[in-house]
């Protein structure tokens, strides 16, 4: 093994600003009034309801 490597545990501090290096900064969190309501609705219809004939193609 070749090098002066630490082994001892490191703080939170230290770890922390490993974390922050690695990963950078977390975005701002979301407040409750910018959060957007959902509404449940049909599903849309996504075809004919009956098979189509040839006849009827125009």
């Amino acid at each position: 093994m070749s090098g002066d490597q630490e082994t001892e545990p490191r703080t939170e501090e230290e770890l922390a600003h490993l974390r922050q290096t690695r990963f950078g900064h977390l975005p701002d969190r979301v407040r409750p009034e910018d959060l957007v309501e959902s509404e449940e609705t049909d599903p849309v219809h996504e075809g004919p309801a009956e098979p189509m004939v040839r006849r009827e193609w125009g």
